[in-house]
């Protein structure tokens, strides 16, 4: 399932200039030029783009409703007086005050509903990917666990996992494999899968991953906005590392 993309009052403010053409030539020429290099700038763009769409549809209908009222029981040409021709001067302007209302209203709902949780503030605040085993020659006798693991230090998460989940028939009790599996998984934003490999490590006292994994496994309770779990977790595996992230968590 899709994520909805999320956008600062500036990016609002600067995709409404390219969209309304209100920008300076430069300006848009600037934004062209970083549209065709982000492409979820673009993404951003057809968002904000269809909601004016909407907006300006609903206008029009509302317009046409209008004309369609206007014109019931008339079969002739009326005269105008001044009078009347302001004052349809003045309510034909409506729609655009409307229209600019709406806008107002819709950017504001929109970019209240994208921000950020709490929850998911802390955990891009704390959430760092462990920096991986170092891939040398002397590791080519384990070749496709450190294939995966050059995919792992790219950022290359969902590689990293679909390599590391081939090799889980055979070392289900390798923690090493557990370990990077779930803090990979975190990082691709799933905390349930995470927790599911970092808690086989609960009975791996003796792992070297074992203070680490018990960090992932807070922060993987905080992705799923379970706040209690992650200080129950912190408190009875005091570190420096777990007491600032549960210092954070309290207040």
């Amino acid at each position: 399932m899709s994520t909805k993309p999320t956008f600062s009052q500036q990016e609002l403010e600067i995709i409404e200039g390219y969209l309304t053409h209100s920008m300076t030539a430069k300006e848009r020429l600037q934004f062209q030029e970083r549209l065709t290099t982000d492409p979820s700038l673009q993404v951003k763009v057809n968002e904000i783009s269809l909601l004016i769409e909407t907006v300006e549809t609903s206008a029009l209908k509302t317009k046409l409703d209008r004309f369609h009222e206007t014109m019931e029981g008339t079969h002739s040409k009326t005269l105008h007086t001044p009078e009347i021709i302001e004052r349809r001067n003045t309510t034909s302007k409506l729609p655009l005050y409307a229209l600019a209302a709406c806008l107002l209203v819709i950017f504001g709902v929109f970019y209240f509903m994208t921000m950020p949780s709490p929850s998911e503030k802390l955990f891009a605040k704390h959430f760092v990917p462990d920096p991986g085993l170092p891939t040398t020659m002397s590791t080519q006798n384990n070749y496709p666990f450190f294939d995966a693991m050059v995919n792992y230090k790219r950022g290359e998460y969902d590689i990293a996992i679909g390599k590391w989940e081939q090799q889980l028939d055979d070392t289900t009790e390798n923690d090493t494999l557990n370990f990077y599996l779930g803090v990979a998984y975190l990082a691709e934003g799933n905390g349930e899968k995470a927790l599911s490999f970092l808690r086989k490590l609960e009975t791996s006292r003796q792992s070297i991953f074992m203070e680490d994994a018990i960090y992932y496994r807070a922060l993987a309770h905080i992705k799923k906005n379970e706040p209690d779990k992650a200080k129950r977790l912190l408190k009875e595996n005091p570190s420096q590392r777990n007491n600032e992230l549960l210092q954070d968590l309290k207040e």
